[in-house]
């Protein structure tokens, strides 16, 4: 009887209790280095996020001074203005004839409006203004938003894409552009650009401290990162409007980018197959920010989980080829992809330590002094003073713009968490705009600072 049980227990079963003594000893060890362990990974932790820091403080340097103008060419390239419009009847006909007075010969562009499953006046106001419409019904089922919308014209225009036009822009239906814009995108094309993204503004700066907000953003990130990043040979990318895109690129690459963030996924699709979004800081075009905080959330929870699409479909693929292929500008993409990742990782990393003081934790000991965060927090405060400073053309009231600059930028944080968790909503909501502002509007509010 020994024997039997001898056997059922040691023979039958030696590879469980193999397991289950290794599994007693790998727990009796940690419970012995537990603190340490602890204290390496929290270390760790804190200097992965000073790195990222580290990085983009670096390219930022390349961001101060005057930017340099390209080489100029005469006209030449024929531009396709396409603006994808969804119940726009408000603001289209600004823009429409805002982009009619363009520098540019009126017969080497033509602008597009794609009627997007509209249920208003966008198609006829657009047709009395003489440029071309598209109207875009869905059919039940189909996919909404605007990529799809985008990818409808597109194939609308099928090989004739190529055989008429050299560049396509793109805009929103809420937008101004200044009039040097196609000028500048021929000038870029000219040099052998493929994919060009322009100064990014808004129209209504002053409306709101949301709209204050987002201006101030688009300031601090126009010089610290596009700008800097330009000069420093790296890739840009795309912000959705205002951007240029080769025909011969989209031909090449096809429209596929579908996600909540088309803008964001078509530069990684390009950064792929070494194609870098150039930046365009000469020319500008305006866009309408929401007036309101919960509208504002409503916007860039949409960003936030398009950013995480993007990012769990390209990082990767971005990493390995900057790995393979020894890519600097493919290692910058994958950097901006996981973005989102540090920011959370470093309110955690604050959370923790702020929570030590309450509640002993050994472990949660700050690596790195306090000193060195107040240093890159003033220097993101100087930084942003003087992108406005330098760059805003309408007077900004420095005291109201700092403020709603930190409050937009940590109210992005629960956004940021809330989307990584509901990736698999890809419903686009659109953005009501109502500021009917013409660009006679802006010239003027620019002469009054």
């Amino acid at each position: 009887m020994t024997n039997r049980l001898k056997y059922f227990f040691w023979e039958k079963n030696k590879a469980l209790l193999f397991v289950f003594s290794l599994l007693l000893l790998t727990v009796s060890l940690f419970m012995e280095l537990r603190e340490e362990f602890l204290i390496y990974s929290f270390t760790a932790l804190q200097l992965s996020v000073l790195s990222f820091w580290g990085y983009w403080v670096v390219i930022s340097l390349f961001g101060f001074g005057r930017p340099r103008q390209q080489k100029q060419h005469g006209p030449e390239k024929r531009f396709l203005i396409l603006i994808p419009a969804h119940n726009e009847e408000r603001v289209i006909g600004s823009l429409i004839q805002n982009l009619k007075k363009q520098e540019y010969p009126e017969h080497l562009y033509t602008v597009t409006v794609i009627a997007d499953n509209c249920s208003d006046s966008t198609a006829s106001i657009s047709r009395s203004l003489g440029v071309t419409v598209i109207e875009h019904t869905y059919l039940p089922g189909e996919k909404r938003g605007k990529p799809y919308a985008i990818k409808y014209a597109l194939d609308y225009f099928g090989r004739d894409l190529t055989r008429e036009f050299d560049g396509v822009a793109f805009f929103d239906a809420d937008n101004l552009v200044s009039t040097n814009y196609l000028k500048e995108m021929n000038d870029h094309l000219c040099n052998g650009d493929r994919l060009i993204q322009c100064y990014l503004d808004t129209k209504n700066p002053n409306d709101t401290w949301v709209t204050l907000s987002f201006a101030t953003s688009y300031y601090y990130m126009n010089r610290s990162w596009q700008l800097a990043k330009s000069r420093l040979g790296l890739g840009n990318t795309v912000g959705g409007t205002g951007f240029c895109v080769e025909t011969y690129l989209i031909r090449q690459i096809g429209w596929t980018a579908t996600s909540l963030t088309e803008d964001l996924e078509f530069t990684m699709q390009c950064l792929l197959r070494g194609v870098l979004t150039k930046w365009n800081h000469h020319s500008r075009v305006y866009d309408e920010k929401p007036e309101g905080f919960i509208t504002s959330c409503v916007q860039r929870l949409r960003w936030a989980r398009g950013h995480w699409d993007v990012c769990f479909k390209y990082a990767l693929p971005l990493l390995w080829k900057s790995i393979r292929d020894l890519d600097i500008r493919a290692f910058d993409g994958f950097l901006y992809l996981i973005n989102p990742g540090k920011i959370i990782l470093a309110t955690l990393i604050g959370l923790v330590v702020s929570i030590k003081w309450l509640i002993p934790l050994y472990w949660a000991q700050s690596f790195i002094p306090i000193w060195i965060w107040l240093i890159l927090v003033s220097f993101n405060v100087f930084y942003m003073i003087y992108s406005v400073k330098i760059d805003a053309m309408r007077k900004i009231t420095m005291f109201k713009a700092i403020p709603s600059f930190f409050l937009i930028s940590y109210s992005f944080i629960p956004l940021f968490i809330w989307a990584a968790f509901t990736t698999e909503n890809k419903k686009w909501v659109r953005t009501e705009h109502t500021r009917n502002i013409a660009m006679e509007e802006v010239a003027l509010a620019l002469e009054e600072k």
